[in-house]
């Protein structure tokens, strides 16, 4: 409900939805023994230098993991609108705004 509080009030408004709240949401059933691999897995998608390449990483990611967390890529397409804001903008300022901890 919160994206669409705020577009509600202002319409023009881009949401970016925190990335490491969408890790952690999307992680904690993971056997701790796969989370190393399937966390560099899952790096490849949020790095990644552009959005088309993000989304492969996410298909690769899928194809990979769905077998045994069929959930984890899911939620990630779910939610992709508001979690692929920051590939507007250039690589210095993403950091900034992929996650809303700094606030």
């Amino acid at each position: 409900g919160f994206p669409q509080a705020i577009e509600a009030v202002f319409p023009e408004t881009e949401i970016q939805q925190c990335i490491i709240h969408q890790i952690r949401n999307t992680t904690k059933f993971v056997s701790y023994k796969e989370l190393n691999p399937l966390m560099a897995d899952l790096k490849r998608v949020y790095s990644a230098p552009t959005e088309e390449i993000a989304l492969a990483e996410l298909e690769s990611f899928d194809e990979k993991w769905s077998g045994q967390y069929p959930k984890i890529a899911q939620s990630w397409k779910d939610n992709w609108a508001n979690l692929s804001t920051y590939f507007k903008y250039p690589e210095a300022v993403r950091r900034l705004i992929y996650t809303r901890n700094a606030i």
